[in-house]
Formats: structure tokens, sequence, C-alpha cells
């Protein structure tokens, strides 16, 4: 019933915004996937059932919902990951399950202007690939995995591709045929791989790296890109990119006097908070966020949200009654906040 109540609220703001489109439900119990004319048990019945411009809200389970090819211009939403963590990610959602998935592959110009937003990538070989296509977000996500950009050999390549506030344990990279990538950005995540977009034959133009945590201590390989206002553990590889206002634990190659080599137990206390709370930089820093020289994933102008909460309305508690008479009255009492 947490689920349901949650989803639903989120679905009356989404469709307020886009009166045309359906709010498509999934929720592998199959109680909750029967309530309604737009609730379904798998995301591939979903997904099947589902049009351009169609909102698919993947309800949190202890089920995997899998794998899926997207071939359609879709809004796709989870609930969060890492809910109920002490001592900072208590009281984000009633229900502290996650919407888990394992693949999800963005590989045709039909899926243009999808947003994956909220999931948890549980299987270590899963993620979001994304070729052939343009105008995609991938956003406040958790991945078990890494994030492929372009991924197979033949394609005509991707643009216009954001990858932003997300939890990111494996790295963000692509495929070792050429590729051409224009306007990729890529920002406020916590990242502990490495990023990897510097092969001599790849096109790649205005990629951009900014306000994220990289807690690799290897190198990042990058060409042709702006690299801005990081936090680094380990350094950097490629050609010609503008390296400016970044620290890290090292001087950083082709990097100019801006960026600044600091001690990292300065800048974080990693003995304190959740899996991302604690690279929220200590506020006795320089470097604080919420300073005039913010770095890393809190900083910016839209900042990291704690476990990649959706930017919709949720339900943060919920009591109701537990047993009641046949017909009789059951009482709920219920506690909602926006998140935008």
């Amino acid at each position: 019933m947490k689920t349901l109540t949650t989803f639903l609220t989120g679905a009356l703001m989404l469709a307020n915004i886009t009166t045309h489109a359906r709010i498509i439900r999934v929720n592998s119990v199959a109680a909750f996937a029967t309530t309604c004319t737009d609730c379904y048990q798998t995301l591939a019945t979903a997904y099947g059932a589902a049009q351009d411009d169609d909102t698919i809200h993947l309800e949190p389970a202890d089920a995997n919902y899998g794998d899926l090819t997207i071939q359609k211009r879709l809004v796709i939403i989870g609930a969060g990951y890492k809910l109920g963590a002490a001592p900072n990610n208590i009281g984000l959602q009633a229900n502290s399950q996650t919407s888990k998935v394992n693949l999800l592959t963005l590989n045709n110009i039909n899926s243009q202007g999808t947003v994956i937003m909220g999931l948890h990538f549980v299987d270590q070989f899963g993620g979001v690939t994304i070729a052939n296509t343009s105008d995609i977000t991938v956003s406040r996500c958790y991945f078990n995995s890494s994030l492929d950009i372009a991924f197979p050999n033949g394609g005509t390549g991707v643009s216009n591709i954001l990858v932003a506030e997300n939890f990111i344990s494996g790295s963000i990279t692509h495929n070792q045929f050429a590729q051409t990538i224009t306007n990729l950005t890529i920002r406020n995540n916590i990242i502990n791989g490495n990023l990897s977009f510097a092969e001599a034959a790849d096109v790649i133009e205005n990629l951009l790296v900014l306000n994220n945590t990289l807690l690799s201590t290897g190198n990042h390989a990058l060409k042709n890109a702006e690299v801005a206002y990081n936090v680094f553990y380990g350094n950097i590889a490629g050609s010609n990119n503008t390296v400016h206002d970044n620290i890290s634990a090292t001087s950083l190659v082709g990097g100019d006097a801006s960026n600044q080599v600091v001690n990292m137990g300065n800048v974080y206390n990693l003995l304190v908070g959740t899996d991302d709370s604690k690279y929220d930089i200590l506020a006795a820093s320089p470097y604080n966020e919420g300073g005039a020289q913010g770095r890393g994933e809190f900083s910016g102008i839209s900042p990291y949200r704690l476990s990649g909460i959706p930017n919709i309305p949720t339900i943060y508690s919920l009591q109701s009654t537990l047993n009641t008479t046949p017909g009789g009255t059951v009482n709920v009492t219920l506690s909602t906040k926006s998140n935008n």
C-alpha cells in the first residue's frame, strides 16, 4: 500500500505537466499490479503498452524487473536507492525498497528524448547502453555496474547525453570501436570507476566533466573535454583538455593554476555518514559546496540528491490500521513532501 500511494502522488504531478501522456504503473506484486487499467506486473508488458511520451513508474519491490531495449521516447522513474540508510538517508521514502533492473539498452533513434531516473541497476554486467540516439538523460540512479556510451560498431554515434547525479560503482566508458560523441555532459556524480573517452579514432566534441567526485586512483582518459569543479583521487590522461578549478590528491595533467592539490583528509570525513552523504565536503573546508569555491557532486546549480530521490512528490511516512473487520474502516496517516 505504501508503494501504490507514493507513486500515485507522483503520477498526479506528472499528469499535470503532460496531460496527453499516460502514467503506467509497474509492480511485481500481483495485488498491486491489477488495481488499474494502466497497471502491469512486468516491465516488458508495460513497455509493450507504452507509447511515446508515456511515463513508466517502476515501483519498488524485492523483484528485479530485468532487461529492456527501449525504442520509444519514454520517462522511466524508480524510487531511488540506499533508502533508510542511517544517519542521513532516513525518512526519504516510506518504503525503503528499490526499483531494480539489470540492463537498459537505448540503441535506436526512436528512443530520442528518453529520461531514466531513480533506478537501481543491480547486475554487475548490467547498466545502461546508449547508442545511435540523442537527447538522453540518465539521472539519480544507482549503478552496481558501468554505463556505456555509443557501444556498438558501425553506429551513428550519440549526441546531447546527460549523465547527472548518479552513484556509479563502475565506470563511464564506451566500447573499443570508433565513436562519434557530441555534447556529452557528466556532472554531479559519485563515480568509483574511470572515465574513458580518448581513443585516437573517436570523434568527441563538447565533452563536459563538471562537479563530480571521482574516487578512482587511476587515470581518466579524456580528450576535447572541459574538466572543472571536480574532486579527483586519481589523474587525467588524454589530449586537448581544458582542466580548471578542480581539487585533487595529486597534480592533474594539463591543469592550470586554478587546480589545487589538497589533503583529502581535510576535504571529507569518510568515517561519518552513508555511502553517498560522506562525500559531502566538510563545512570547515574552503571547498565546501556552499562556498564560492564549491567542488564535488553536492556543488553547482543542480547538486546531487541523497539516495537519488526523483523530483516528484514522495510519501516519507505512512501509518495505517493493521486489522479491521469486514466492512470496517481503515485509518491511514501519511506525510508527503516535494523533491524539486
